[in-house]
């Protein structure tokens, strides 16, 4: 497969950003996109605890929703 050039990588990106910012909105773009994944665990952790605090009430549990405990 042939490399591809800057200006193509960069087309895919802004196509990929328009793509997330339309599924998920501008936030979550920006935390899939230009967050490292220690930085987007600490976020999501941020919101649920958020959440929690103005009284939203955690859900059931899924496979994904794992303790980060992995040092």
């Amino acid at each position: 497969m042939p490399r591809l050039s800057r200006e193509k990588l960069a087309r895919i990106r802004r196509i990929e950003r328009d793509v997330h910012v339309r599924a998920f909105g501008e936030e979550l773009a920006r935390v899939n996109l230009d967050m490292t994944k220690e930085e987007r665990h600490r976020y999501i952790d941020w919101m649920r605890e958020t959440a929690r605090r103005h009284g939203v009430k955690p859900g059931e549990k899924f496979p994904y929703d794992q303790e980060l405990d992995e040092s």
